[in-house]
């Protein structure tokens, strides 16, 4: 029941920002913030709803919430999570006004709000996820990788 909830609360959210990432992919392909840190978050955390997660802890950080117990990552991220509220309000309102001009031409001023939006997404993305489990060292990402390739090797 809990887990049905969790995707009717982030779904409009994640809706929201896949189609912020296709308009990305479309008009600042070539500036995307790098997001290779990725392959470090565990199986668990890597779903279809965690941008929308992402969104909703960005705003509950912004009003003065505090994670799970986590009092000094809580406060370390609050500004960010400020920033990175502003600037989706930035990007949305950006995209309202192209919506009503022309929907085949990008100004410089969205994408200006793009990009900063996604280098503050990608950080925030890194800083929540790592505040909230594990993650991987490039040595143990290293580590997994010989495993894997010696796995597979053996199966040849």
């Amino acid at each position: 029941m809990m887990n049905r909830f969790r995707k009717w609360l982030y779904k409009p959210k994640d809706n929201v920002l896949n189609i912020i990432n296709q308009i990305m992919d479309a008009c600042i392909p070539q500036d995307r913030a790098p997001r290779d840190f990725c392959v470090k978050f565990p199986e668990e955390i890597r779903h279809d709803n965690l941008a929308g997660q992402l969104w909703f802890g960005a705003e509950c950080l912004a009003a003065g919430s505090i994670i799970m117990n986590r009092e000094l990552e809580s406060m370390a991220m609050r500004p960010l999570a400020k920033e990175l509220t502003r600037s989706l309000e930035d990007v949305r309102g950006a995209l309202r006004d192209q919506a009503l001009r022309d929907l085949n031409t990008y100004t410089e001023k969205m994408r200006e709000a793009l990009r900063h939006f996604d280098v503050l997404f990608a950080e925030f993305e890194l800083s929540y996820v790592s505040a909230m489990v594990p993650v991987k060292s490039p040595r143990e990402y290293y580590v997994q990788q010989e495993v894997i390739v010696l796995f597979c090797e053996t199966v040849e």
